[in-house]
């Protein structure tokens, strides 16, 4: 039984091909469904975040997985090939290791990614898609995620999206405090941008979202202003940023009613910060005058304070996960070689019965202390 992990992630997919890869928490269960009924596959759990989307499988062949990610992306087989990346058994562990420490993360040490991996790990036990191999494997990688951040300062001042994103804002709006910006969604990463603007000093913010009473209790928690979804186009005409962060599965801003905004708004340029995979806005209204959009590939550029020496860190993290690697593949060895035992004294076993049915003819003139020595 072989270790697989087959993915993509910001370093070798753009988004535009993450998005159509992206499985949300209602997606995951028939994907697993899907993956373990491939031939061949025995365990699989699924890791699915803006920045990547990773299958980790056990079993002898991934052969058939490619097709089944280019179906579920829309793509042929070949457009999809040049993007992935494939480990198997210590490479794979080593690969997940470090993705659980935030070392293949887009900023860094960030620590969001931890809780991704339990959910990852919580959906594959609940789907009954991963047993004893992958459980432990999930279970391991997070340990070293902790282990790695209680050890070394790999995590300390690391920027979440959100806060990346506030960043982003900062610099294109020096006086950002006081300049309305309008969040769109009311999710995970909406509150953790919100709660970044607010921390900064940013007077006037605006909270959207589809269903009115999550916006509410968010404008509540962050002394913001909630909005009706249906008043997002005369909000957009009046804020200066836009910070976008819903769970559609498409466009939620498209060109034609940005375009409208635009000339309610005079010429005055507008911000948009789409931080949302899938993306929430067309791309295709970054090209109307006087707007400026960025998606969430354009916060890889990171050039706060704490990232070097959260670098310095890296060989010490490398390390951690070499020493857990190593536990891991020992534990790994050992599950082998005790299905190997179970199987072999099994064999034993329908070996003595059958001798002793073979010869029960010649037996059935002892004694009940006789045939139990025997037997």
């Amino acid at each position: 039984m072989t270790l697989l992990l087959i993915g993509l992630n910001h370093t070798t997919a753009p988004i535009s091909l993450r998005e159509r890869l992206f499985f949300g928490a209602d997606a995951i269960p028939t994907l697993l469904g899907e993956l373990v009924a491939l031939p061949g596959i025995d365990e699989a759990a699924v890791l699915s975040t803006c920045n990547r989307t990773e299958i980790i499988l056990c079993g002898a062949d991934a052969g058939p997985l490619a097709e089944l990610l280019a179906r579920h992306a829309g793509i042929k087989v070949w457009e999809l090939l040049p993007h992935l990346y494939h480990f198997a058994e210590r490479t794979a562990l080593a690969h997940l290791f470090r993705v659980a420490c935030g070392l293949d993360s887009l900023v860094i040490g960030e620590t969001q990614i931890l809780n991704q991996l339990r959910e990852a790990l919580e959906r594959a036990r609940a789907a009954g898609a991963a047993a004893r191999v992958l459980l432990g494997v999930l279970q391991q990688a997070i340990a070293t995620g902790k282990r790695a951040r209680a050890e070394t300062t790999i995590s300390r001042g690391a920027l979440s999206v959100g806060h990346a994103g506030v960043e982003l804002a900062h610099a294109l709006f020096p006086a950002l405090r006081d300049s309305p910006v309008l969040i769109l969604g009311a999710g995970k990463i909406s509150e953790l941008t919100a709660r970044h603007l607010a921390a900064g000093g940013v007077r006037t913010i605006f909270v959207a979202n589809r269903t009115y009473a999550h916006a509410l209790e968010l404008a509540e928690r962050l002394g913001g202003q909630a909005i009706h979804y249906d008043a997002l186009g005369a909000t957009l005409a009046e804020v200066d940023i836009l910070i976008s962060s819903t769970s559609a599965p498409h466009y939620v801003l498209h060109a034609v009613e940005m375009a409208r905004v635009m000339r309610e708004r005079g010429g005055r340029p507008l911000c948009l910060i789409d931080l949302a995979v899938p993306r929430d806005i067309d791309p295709v209204c970054g090209e109307i005058s006087g707007v400026h959009l960025y998606n969430i590939d354009d916060l890889r550029g990171e050039s706060d304070s704490t990232a070097e020496m959260r670098r310095a860190e890296i060989p010490q993290v490398e390390a951690i996960i070499e020493q857990d690697v190593a536990r891991c593949c020992a534990r790994l060895a050992g599950l082998d070689a005790a299905g190997v035992i179970v199987a072999l004294r099994a064999s034993f076993e329908q070996i003595r019965r059958d001798e002793l049915a073979r010869h029960s003819p010649l037996l059935a003139g002892l004694t009940a202390e006789q045939r139990a020595a025997i037997d």
